[in-house]
């Protein structure tokens, strides 16, 4: 399997042996392009050759099927959705029928976490992205200590 290494902005990446736990800092300005995951080959000292994944993402995303439901600001109607992954900063989500959703727009998602707890999360988000069903969700604040986070880090 192999490592990722999560970016945000930063342009270096460390690297890390899985056999001989060497560490090599590198900048990888000229690596990267507009994609969000670059996969790469790193070959250590020892020979041990490992594959890495470079994460441009500024969070950690985990996929996951979880239902709940979407409603925009303006007219409040709600629309059955399923969250396919979530992060500290956002999700994506999946909406089964039509939607009246544009780039830009505020909308409230509400869901519960598959945690011990079933923790309600209720959140206002922006809509960055538009792919058929599949909503890119930026959500509008990022509390420091909250069950996202939690839940992340822990599940």
């Amino acid at each position: 399997m192999a490592e990722k290494i999560f970016l945000g902005t930063s342009t270096t990446a460390t690297f890390v042996c899985p056999v001989c736990e060497r560490s090599r800092t590198t900048d990888i300005s000229k690596l990267l392009t507009a994609k969000a995951q670059l996969r790469i080959k790193c070959t250590c000292k020892c020979g041990h050759v490992f594959p890495v994944v470079i994460e441009r993402r500024k969070y950690y995303r985990k996929s996951l099927e979880l239902s709940g439901v979407a409603f925009g600001s303006d007219d409040g109607r709600k629309f059955i959705m399923t969250v396919k992954d979530l992060s500290r900063s956002g999700c994506r989500i999946r909406v089964n029928t039509a939607f009246p959703f544009a780039i830009e727009d505020i909308i409230h998602v509400e869901f519960n976490l598959d945690d011990k707890d079933r923790s309600f999360i209720s959140k206002t988000a922006v809509v960055r992205s538009i792919n058929g069903p599949f909503l890119g969700l930026e959500f509008t604040e990022i509390e420091k200590y909250d069950k996202i986070g939690q839940y992340l880090m822990f599940s």
